[in-house]
């Protein structure tokens, strides 16, 4: 059936036969199909956390070696025939349109972590709707209050000599804080290392008020002695626990004997967030075990009793992030577009002109870097570099508009036409990049502590640039390939 639409695509669509579109597009859907499926499979959660999961380090690195070779069985057979050697008519728009069907295939080899990662994160949300997802947070994060969470910090001692950070002579003078030994709740004082003052693991389901809201709760309990609301969070804990099949040898009454201590809530025992077994062998998980007495210096000691609390929080991290993160960053988005655009203009330089001028770009390119590079070290000024390639793209565009203009003969054009093609994308970034260290400063800094407000708005919208300038980029090739389609035209001498 390929074979069919490629014959009538050759007499009535001779530009999409040439690029090999349409075989390439279906090809390129399918790539994405393949890779949603394999980012579906590997969005699989380990809940007993007995071994790391390593396979999307392979499946990206299966993914660019099928890229490579999809990309260069398509470009022997596209390099195949050039119609600009030829005497076929072409449109004011043609080379445009040859551009923007190879911007698309490009796209589609170089995006097929986009579905990998869809398929991986709808595979993640599949385990718990996002409302039991949340619940179940909820019950681990506050079950951390009697294991192991951390503590939160007091406030600053005040009749203690504290000095606030300050800038004197152009260097900053930091002094350390110190703080109270115990806290305030509910009017009554609590030592600095009791539960009142713990805090819970935070989940991304779970919004910095509600979790606040969530902790008072519990700690409202301790202070009225609700004792079978501990209890009743302990169970609902506990049957997570083993729902997973994870290690403990924990039960409520003795978990609630070991941590309760009212009125106070100061003589308790540490639950180990681990197995220790596990946790000697490290092969369980990459997950960093973080304990609250070696991070704060309570001398409370551990008791013999533990929970795999680690797995259960590294799972359902992995779960609560699968829930709220977007599918797709607008910032990956544009990185594959600028991407794909990249890979575009080398094959499309390559195509409007000849293998030999465009090794001969790439070896120009290469020695001007070194050139720049070495006189920067001289002159030791960052930006030099940065000033060079400007200086010397704006030498080229004036060298390749005079043999436009004047249509003497072709010269050297052609390298110049490839290297103008491959850095103009680069010239509003770096440009912008100037004008940011131009503001970014140093007196400023010093004299009034923080950037300049222009650095600031110009790192804010570095993105919104970013997108500026590949629509830019796409408007300057409508036009430069009607000037190429021209330039082509030039007798060699």
């Amino acid at each position: 059936m390929l074979k069919d639409i490629q014959k009538k695509l050759l007499l009535k669509y001779p530009l999409i036969w040439n690029t090999k579109f349409v075989p390439m597009l279906v090809v390129g859907i399918l790539f994405h199909v393949l890779y949603f499926g394999i980012g579906y499979l590997n969005g699989s959660i380990n809940f007993t956390g007995k071994y790391y999961n390593e396979s999307e380090i392979s499946a990206v690195m299966l993914g660019i070696l099928i890229a490579v070779l999809i990309v260069i069985i398509w470009l022997v057979n596209y390099f195949k025939n050039n119609s600009l050697k030829s005497f076929y008519k072409k449109s004011k728009n043609a080379l445009f349109y040859e551009w923007f069907q190879i911007f698309v295939i490009c796209f589609l080899l170089v995006s097929f972590f986009i579905p990998y990662s869809i398929g991986k994160q709808l595979h993640e949300r599949s385990y718990f709707s996002k409302t039991e997802a949340t619940q179940r947070c909820k019950t681990i994060a506050l079950a951390d209050l009697f294991i192991d969470g951390y503590f939160a910090q007091t406030e600053v001692d005040s009749t203690k000599s504290i000095l606030k950070d300050t800038v004197i002579d152009g260097e900053y003078q930091y002094t350390k804080l110190s703080y109270k030994d115990s806290m305030l709740f509910q009017g009554k004082k609590y030592a600095q290392y009791s539960l009142i003052n713990r805090r819970t693991y935070d989940f991304s389901l779970i919004s910095r008020e509600e979790d606040s809201l969530n902790v008072l709760e519990v700690k409202n309990w301790l202070i009225n002695n609700q004792q079978e609301k501990v209890k009743e969070l302990m169970d609902d804990y506990l049957k997570i626990v083993n729902e997973h099949k994870l290690k403990t040898n924990l039960k409520t009454n003795k978990w609630f004997k070991e941590v309760y201590n009212y009125p106070n809530f100061s003589n308790f025992s540490y639950i180990k967030p681990y197995f220790e077994e596990y946790e000697a062998e490290k092969s369980y998980s990459s997950y960093e075990v973080v304990t609250a007495v070696p991070q704060y210096g309570n001398q409370n000691k551990y008791s013999n009793y533990f929970v795999q609390q680690d797995i259960l929080k590294s799972s359902y991290d992995t779960i609560s992030k699968a829930h709220t993160n977007v599918f797709l960053e607008f910032e990956a988005f544009l990185a594959y577009l600028c991407g794909a655009l990249g890979l575009s203009l080398l094959l499309f330089s390559f195509k409007v002109t000849t293998g030999k001028s465009w090794l001969i770009a790439v070896v120009c390119v290469g020695v001007l870097n070194i050139l720049f590079g070495i006189f920067t070290l001289f002159v030791s000024s960052s930006t030099t570099y940065f000033y060079l390639v400007l200086i010397t793209f704006g030498i080229m565009k004036i060298y390749f508009a005079s043999i436009y203009l004047q249509r003497k003969g072709i010269g050297l054009s052609r390298i110049v036409l490839n290297i103008l093609l491959w850095s103009f994308p680069f010239m509003i970034p770096i440009v912008y990049g100037l004008i940011m260290d131009y503001y970014k400063s140093f007196e400023y800094s010093i004299e009034y502590g923080y950037n300049s407000p222009e650095y600031d708005w110009l790192q804010e919208n570095f993105v919104n640039m970013l997108t500026i300038n590949f629509i830019f980029c796409v408007v300057i090739l409508f036009f430069m390939s009607r000037i190429i389609r021209n330039w082509k035209g030039i007798a060699e001498e």
